[in-house]
């Protein structure tokens, strides 16, 4: 279990105080992995309990499974990826650790009684896959609207009602044309589910459900290259779980 990927996933529900404990654990990780539980508390000007709560909340059976969590993190960024396959790995593993935090039941549960589906891509990236996506979910039987273009996202999102269920497909989540469209999907209580990077930002704090998928910045030939393969991969986890729903569950 990751600390970071933890940390950032239930950051939204943690009071205050223990906020200020992860952003303390973060930028002290080296030392923290010395320390003893109450060493920690003292310079958190927290109690032991405090500090175990909170290893509990990121998912950690005690104190020490998250220190041992801070040490495999440590030992990772210590070693420069040099192979793009292995990098591509990592990036997978990521993307299915994300997804082994959702509850997919009442998402595809919304998908599939909606009058409508809505799928739209915020770039051209974001598109293609969002094509395989629409295919896929059409062959499950799921039929579904591609809407390319913000200009054309504003005009049928008129249309649609609380029955419907949409999928904005982005990279940042951020993207400022379509500030207004989604404001008004929320005014009529239209559902929504985003596909982003992880991170908190405007999509996921507008949406009704939340899928992540990890990427991943390099160099090639002095150019910077993010990497969104691993979005495939979170859509086809929506698909197949889809499908499990109709063909098994329902």
């Amino acid at each position: 279990m990751d600390f970071d990927t933890q940390a950032e996933l239930l950051y939204a529900d943690l009071n205050d105080s223990e906020k200020e404990m992860i952003q303390y654990i973060k930028s002290h990780k080296p030392e923290v992995i010395n320390m003893t539980i109450n060493e920690l508390a003292k310079i958190l000007l927290s109690s032991k309990s405090s500090v175990l709560r909170l290893a509990k909340k990121l998912g950690f059976t005690g104190y020490s499974e998250l220190k041992y969590a801070l040490k495999k993190e440590i030992v990772k960024k210590a070693i420069i990826p040099t192979d793009l396959v292995e990098t591509y790995k990592k990036e997978i593993n990521k993307t299915f650790e994300y997804a082994t935090q959702v509850n997919y039941v009442p998402l595809v549960y919304d998908i599939h009684h909606a009058r409508q589906v809505i799928i739209y891509a915020t770039g051209f990236v974001q598109n293609n896959y969002a094509k395989q996506f629409s295919s896929e979910l059409f062959l499950a039987g799921r039929s579904n609207y591609i809407v390319s273009g913000e200009s054309n996202f504003e005009v049928i999102s008129h249309s649609l009602t609380s029955e419907d269920f949409v999928i904005i497909i982005s990279f940042s989540g951020n993207t400022s044309g379509i500030v207004k469209t989604v404001n008004g999907l929320n005014m009529k209580s239209i559902p929504i589910l985003s596909v982003t990077e992880l991170g908190k930002n405007f999509l996921t704090k507008s949406s009704t459900y939340q899928l992540y998928y990890d990427v991943t910045e390099f160099s090639l030939e002095s150019e910077k290259i993010v990497s969104m393969n691993c979005l495939g991969v979170a859509l086809t986890i929506l698909v197949r779980k889809y499908q499990e729903f109709v063909f098994y569950d329902e």
